[in-house]
């Protein structure tokens, strides 16, 4: 079994005469949602336990919700500079998405960093139990202190957990140009502080190395992505 491991090598010292790599058989996850793969990076591959802060996570799962919804066309960003519900196939919104779907709709208009933060507490915990009712990962209880006890999600499969991270890895490491999903998966790595994970270097390097691999994505997508790092920048200072 080809098991995946958290790689910190600077792939910016990678010449240009290095030996390809090819990209193994690994299944992506079932749903190939944003969310699901960043909550996937977002915690270590083996003991299920998060790489940055569960806040810092959950406003990072909270932008990729709203950005997979803005893919099937659910929500936009409006010319006021508001998240609005759109249009969408019946079949291409979750129950959780309908959920949100009926917030926005019934609540009054915000904009997208508004969302992001009215979101971010609810958003770790529902794509936990969307990953665990899906035989992805496992509810695990775990002590940090004798007076404190945390959830960490384990992986069932530590290939397909890895994943996300190694298909994001080496094709920055092969200068190959992003997908928009992969454009906007990599750039909510970045913002939610898991840029170093990805590529071994500090968040600013990240940024630099990635910005030449980028493939546009939809504006309202790249809005919300945008303001998830303005947020991310403040909640770490």
């Amino acid at each position: 079994m080809t098991v995946y491991r958290t790689c910190t090598r600077d792939w910016s010292t990678t010449t240009p005469a290095a030996a390809p790599l090819a990209e193994p058989a690994v299944p992506l996850p079932p749903t190939g949602r944003l969310a699901d793969e960043l909550f996937l990076i977002a915690h270590d591959d083996v003991t299920g336990k998060p790489r940055v802060p569960t806040r810092v996570v959950g406003r990072g799962l909270a932008a990729a919700i709203l950005a997979d919804l803005a893919y099937v066309g659910a929500v936009t960003v409006a010319a006021t500079g508001k998240v609005v519900t759109g249009t969408a196939a019946p079949g291409a919104v979750d129950p959780w998405g309908r959920t949100v779907l009926r917030w926005i709709d019934t609540d009054t208009p915000h904009p997208p960093a508004a969302w992001i933060d009215r979101l971010a507490g609810h958003a770790y915990r529902s794509v936990a139990d969307r990953l665990t009712v899906a035989g992805l990962v496992r509810s695990r209880t775990v002590r940090r202190w004798w007076w404190r006890r945390d959830t960490a999600y384990p992986p069932v499969d530590t290939n397909v957990a890895a994943w996300p991270w190694a298909r994001l890895s080496m094709r920055v490491r092969r200068r190959t140009r992003l997908s928009a999903h992969d454009s906007t998966l990599a750039r909510l790595c970045v913002a939610t502080g898991l840029g170093g994970h990805i590529l071994g270097v500090d968040t600013l390097t990240a940024r630099r190395q990635l910005r030449q691999l980028l493939t546009p994505v939809p504006p309202g997508v790249d809005e919300l992505v945008r303001r998830l790092a303005a947020a991310g920048g403040r909640s770490r200072r």
